[in-house]
């Protein structure tokens, strides 16, 4: 079923407030968010049994006895909200949590002489790296990770107790914690990294697909409102495009959409949003462009383009969610295909 068969269904569901994201994405996409929660939610549930059993042993000072149970309390709380908020749960909440992680870490291996907590430490740290470079962006995480790292290994070898780096293996100890991090780190990348190109991008055309296109759309406009800067969408359409598949083969066709789009990311601007909705049909977000200025952009690549389409452009009203934008768009792309077949004929 292509966009304009959704119709009525985008009306009903703009009236009663219905994400157009939740309604028309396949389950298997949208259960990407809940298996990141679910993986937070495990690793909130085995440090809450770790802190758990940890309140048992001996504290050496009333000061680490309160931290414990701080850190017990939080991750049974993580644990709470993954399972009462589920896909709701806000991941600046997980950040926070491997925040406490690495400041352990510091404190274990850094300042202190528990050996103990330092192999527990130097075995959690590539996990820790392992987590957020796959749940958060690389330069965050990067940010966050090696930094700690190096402050930590530097102090404790220079200054501190510096537990386990005394023994004949003890560089090996730090060369191991730093090459599993960085590769850690690589790993977390590169999964996420695929992971978003095999569910955000359309395998044909190399175009985002419509999953990438709400969760892009959707911030586009939120970042417009709050800025008060204009968001406008253009809805592609190819002219012809059965008659191209039934005259010439399907192979000719998927030859079609791939030029269109080659020139599409070629004419436009690097911060538009090229998307495939399916079949011949394409979206084109244009963040902080008023209704002219995406009209001219709009006309200008239809102009230098080798291939048959029609357009229609519309912008976002301050009420609007994704699906009435383009639902407009769609209406203004259809008028201007009546009005090129009227010139033809």
């Amino acid at each position: 079923m292509g966009w304009r068969g959704l119709e009525k269904q985008v009306e009903r569901r703009s009236q009663t407030g219905i994400s157009w994201r939740s309604r028309l994405l396949p389950a298997r996409v949208r259960a990407i968010t809940s298996m990141e929660i679910a993986v937070t939610g495990i690793v909130a549930c085995f440090l809450s049994v770790f802190y758990g059993l940890n309140l048992f042993r001996t504290f050496p000072s009333e000061a680490l006895q309160l931290v414990a149970v701080g850190r017990f309390a939080g991750a049974l709380g993580v644990v709470t909200l993954v399972v009462i908020l589920r896909d709701a749960f806000p991941l600046w909440l997980a950040y926070l949590g491997a925040l406490a992680e690495l400041t352990a870490f510091v404190y274990f291996v850094g300042f202190t002489v528990d050996h103990e907590q330092f192999v527990f430490r130097l075995q959690e740290f590539p996990l820790i790296a392992l987590y957020m470079a796959w749940l958060f962006p690389s330069v965050i995480s990067r940010m966050t990770i090696y930094p700690i790292l190096v402050f930590t290994l530097t102090y404790s070898l220079l200054f501190g107790p510096a537990v386990g780096t005394e023994h004949q293996n003890g560089l090996l100890n730090v060369l191991s914690l730093v090459f599993f991090t960085v590769v850690g780190m690589f790993v977390g990348s590169f999964v996420k990294r695929k992971f978003k190109q095999q569910t955000e991008i359309d395998v044909l055309t190399g175009a985002y697909n419509r999953r990438a296109l709400g969760r892009m759309g959707d911030a586009a406009l939120a970042q417009g409102r709050r800025q008060n800067q204009p968001v406008s969408v253009a809805l592609v359409d190819m002219d012809g495009f059965k008659q191209i598949n039934d005259q010439f083969g399907h192979a000719a066709g998927d030859e079609v959409l791939r030029g269109l789009v080659r020139h599409l990311k070629r004419a436009t601007r690097k911060n538009d949003v090229i998307t495939r909705l399916g079949g011949d049909e394409f979206v084109l977000l244009m963040p902080q462009t008023g209704y002219d200025q995406a009209q001219q952009l709009m006309e200008r690549v239809h102009e230098s383009s080798e291939h048959s389409w029609s357009f229609g452009v519309a912008t976002a009203e301050p009420d609007d969610n994704l699906s009435m934008v383009i639902l407009r768009a769609d209406r203004a792309m259809y008028i201007s295909k009546r009005e090129r077949a009227e010139q033809r004929d």
